[in-house]
């Protein structure tokens, strides 16, 4: 069952090339739309829902994309290069060449939580929790563009399922595929919390933010790629400050 990728080019239009990852991020981002959509038309059926979350309309909905698109795609990368200052300060026209690749994915979330917030401050809607449930399958999907470009990958393994990396030619667990499944499975915790529970927003927050962490923490610590602070991965210390900051927010609300 051992596999490897195809390449990052999908297709190319004459010179343009399309790439896989670049298409994916895409439909990660079309897809969580979509979801908000429907959780937002389930909780403007609820009675108790407040006045301006029911006039939300659909043309609200394509304003708030946009913002997030911006907010995520910036924050994305400017985490990515932060943690790479000693590549990219030689190197600035290549900042925002976002095509080849090197995105954070918690850097795209920090910038995701700035724009809904700014989005708030100017529509007094509140769509973060909103956000956090459907974002997760979208980051299921945004995933795979780590296996097309070959990074993402975890220590060398003899497991069947051993992803190759050419540049290695070596086989070495597939980081990118258990991080997709995780998220799959934060996706059917967070529909179950929404759907079937009475929590807070607060508390759906803080129970997304438990969830993912908990699986990138456990996740990092086999991968071999990890951008570093203090010599240290910057993904598990980003995920245990969030957990202990759900932990503390689910702790005070009770």
């Amino acid at each position: 069952m051992q596999f490897c990728s195809p390449g990052p080019i999908f297709f190319h239009v004459g010179p343009l090339a399309i790439r896989w990852y670049g298409l994916l991020t895409a439909i990660a981002f079309l897809v969580v739309l979509n979801l908000m959509q429907v959780f937002l038309r389930i909780k403007q059926k609820n009675q108790n829902s407040s006045s301006a979350l029911k006039s939300f309309t659909d043309d609200d909905l394509s304003n708030y994309a946009i913002v997030i698109l911006i907010s995520a795609l910036v924050g994305a990368r400017l985490w990515f290069v932060a943690l790479n200052l000693d590549y990219f300060i030689p190197n600035p026209l290549e900042i925002p060449q976002i095509w080849h690749g090197g995105q954070s994915i918690q850097g795209g979330m920090l910038g995701a939580v700035i724009g809904t917030f700014l989005f708030y401050r100017k529509q007094g809607v509140d769509l973060l929790a909103i956000m956090v449930s459907a974002v997760p399958l979208g980051q299921a999907i945004g995933r795979w563009g780590n296996f097309f470009n070959e990074e993402a990958f975890g220590a060398v393994t003899s497991l069947p399922w051993g992803l190759y990396i050419s540049h290695t030619g070596q086989y070495h667990h597939p980081t990118f595929l258990y991080e997709s499944i995780w998220n799959i499975l934060v996706f059917m915790g967070m529909i179950f919390l929404n759907l079937k529970t009475k929590l807070s927003s607060l508390k759906i927050i803080a129970c997304y933010l438990l969830f993912y962490s908990c699986g990138r923490l456990v996740i990092e610590s086999i991968r071999t790629d990890s951008l570093l602070i203090a010599g240290l991965p910057a993904a598990s210390l980003i995920s245990g400050l969030c957990i202990l900051i759900a932990l503390i927010l689910l702790v005070r609300r009770s």
